[in-house]
């Protein structure tokens, strides 16, 4: 987003801009997958370090989920519905101090590790409606150029109306990356939710409705919500906050104080959102620590969002 990048320029007295990837840089992040995926220890640290209490479980029968490892963030993705239905990591002040003045790095292709039947292209989100919306996004990650690519595989995209990508999400992703920093350390959950009936219940994989692509393949299907989980340590113990929204092209302003209120009304009990994704999030985390007195959380103020740029 050019506006994006041009008025982070205005506002920071470090300007960072946008490139893509170099064939070497992609083959290199390609490599680190696959040394990943051939190593259980590898993959257990990275649990314990974005996870410390404990890999989200899921409490449904299907065989077309798997939980993939990148030493960015793990994400749990649904090879019928070709997109990520969780993502995770952890993020700290470090971690936003080092993406001071980096470009964007774009990096979109098809993950690798999967086959064209299990997972979205570029090609899929060619199409005029949906925005390519990371869940693991790459401002958090782009203090190492490794993980910032590998965000942008699309096993990590999930499609996004404008206003909600560059809107409330946006500034959800603004207030987290303002806790780290506040906090030390936060770790995040971004996930998607198919309950387009709104029944409470997820939806069967076959009722989703699926976004078009340009050529006239209906391969991605379109989530109807989203949420994010954000939980810290607070005085020997954890406590969490969960956001759970509903994926509209609804106008909700690009001040904060504009959107406040919503981000403030889409708070919600973990439980809500547990039930709908079928998961249990955080299972060694003691539930009531997750409640809706937002006295833990800072909310004071943030940044300005992009809603401005969508049609």
């Amino acid at each position: 987003m050019i506006l994006a990048l041009t008025i982070l320029c205005i506002s920071n007295n470090t300007c960072a801009g946008t490139r893509n990837c170099t064939k070497t840089e992609k083959q290199a992040a390609n490599e680190q997958l696959f040394s990943i995926a051939n190593a259980p220890d590898i993959q257990a640290t990275l649990i314990s370090t974005h996870l410390p209490n404990g890999l989200h479980t899921s409490n449904v029968t299907i065989d077309n989920e798997q939980v993939f490892y990148q030493s960015g963030y793990l994400v749990d993705h649904d090879t019928d519905l070709r997109t990520s239905l969780w993502v995770s990591y952890k993020l700290t002040k470090t971690d936003i101090d080092n993406t001071e003045g980096k470009d964007r790095v774009n990096c979109f292709r098809r993950d690798p590790r999967m086959s064209y039947s299990q997972t979205a292209t570029p090609a899929d989100y060619k199409e005029p409606i949906y925005d390519q919306g990371h869940m693991a996004n790459d401002a958090d990650l782009k203090d190492n150029l490794t993980e910032q690519i590998n965000t942008y595989l699309m096993s990590n995209m999930s499609p996004q109306h404008c206003r909600f990508n560059r809107g409330i999400w946006l500034s959800l992703e603004h207030l987290t990356r303002k806790w780290a920093n506040q906090y030390n350390t936060v770790y995040v959950t971004s996930g998607a939710l198919f309950d387009r009936d709104k029944d409470a219940q997820r939806d069967a994989d076959d009722q989703a409705i699926r976004m078009k692509s340009n050529s006239g393949k209906e391969r991605v299907a379109i989530p109807s919500h989203y949420y994010k989980v954000i939980i810290r340590e607070n005085n020997g113990g954890w406590t969490g906050v969960a956001f759970l929204m509903e994926n509209t092209n609804d106008k909700h302003g690009s001040s904060w104080d504009d959107v406040k209120p919503d981000v403030i009304y889409s708070i919600t009990n973990i439980g809500v959102i547990e039930s709908l994704a079928g998961v249990t999030l955080h299972p060694n985390m003691d539930r009531v620590t997750f409640t809706q007195n937002l006295s833990d959380w800072d909310l004071s103020t943030n940044k300005a969002n992009f809603e401005a740029s969508c049609m």
